[in-house]
């Protein structure tokens, strides 16, 4: 059996771990571990995978919300397979997960069969999409996760015509004025749980850095923003050092692109 897909098991139970992995190694793959749904947010910033075995029961981050957060978030060339593993059984439960973005459905305990059948197809799919679209999947990527797109900015001014060049100007330093003050108030209204708060200020923040070109900002926001929406409130100092971080990127990216059309 092929082992060249990267599989990461989203578990909480030390037990399942420990069983799933003996499983999957048996058959000829191994897997990265994420104990919740944030983890797996956080370690699919850090590296792709191909395939998740996405617990649904789990703390902080259940997998239906890990799911929708997935598919809304992170571009084509990033999106996994995602595979429910849970011990409901109804039809309208598979239902519910396929709904949320999920590809298949692994009632627990989980056969051995099923799961060789589900990998087996993601392994011949993925193959042939590399075959057939590699060097385009790897632009599209390189595209999707820019801090910064230029062309934004470029056809902002191109439409202000001769006061193009002023006009991008002020609006640059327009953000990068105003942006800080936004992720200062946001981490303020995340500390006093303000649902209401939190929400006005990231939408605020995403719909001005989508603007301006800041890609990666913006998905940061919008990922922010469906966990809030969610009611998952805890545990954000995650959320708002990674955008605290990437703004620091594109405060950099800006002051390069200035200088260029200086």
């Amino acid at each position: 059996m092929p082992s060249d897909l990267k599989i990461l098991l989203a578990e909480d139970n030390e037990i399942n771990q420990h069983l799933m992995l003996r499983i999957l190694s048996r058959i000829g793959y191994s897997a990265a571990l994420a104990n919740n749904g944030i983890q797996v947010l956080n370690k699919m910033d850090q590296e792709d995978f191909d395939v998740i075995l996405m617990d649904i029961q789990m703390p902080e981050m259940d997998g239906v919300t890990a799911t929708k957060l997935i598919r809304a978030h992170y571009p084509a060339t990033k999106q996994p397979k995602i595979i429910a593993l849970t011990a409901e059984s109804s039809k309208g439960e598979k239902d519910k997960y396929l709904d949320a973005g999920m590809d298949a459905v692994l009632t627990k305990p989980i056969q051995l069969d099923n799961l060789i059948s589900v990998l087996e197809l993601i392994s011949e799919q993925t193959e042939l999409i590399l075959q057939a679209s590699s060097a385009n999947l790897r632009e599209e990527k390189n595209e999707d996760l820019k801090t910064l797109n230029e062309n934004v900015l470029r056809d902002f001014m191109e439409l202000m015509g001769d006061e193009g060049k002023g006009a991008g100007t002020h609006l640059i330093e327009l953000y990068k004025k105003d942006a800080p003050k936004l992720i200062d108030q946001m981490e303020i209204a995340i500390n006093q749980k303000n649902t209401e708060g939190i929400l006005r200020l990231v939408h605020t923040l995403k719909g001005s850095s989508s603007q301006i070109g800041a890609i990666k900002l913006e998905q940061l926001c919008q990922r922010l923003e469906i966990l809030i929406k969610q009611s998952v409130i805890d545990n954000l100092d995650i959320q708002i050092a990674s955008i605290k971080h990437e703004f620091i990127q594109l405060s950099d990216a800006l002051d390069q692109f200035q200088a260029n059309i200086a």
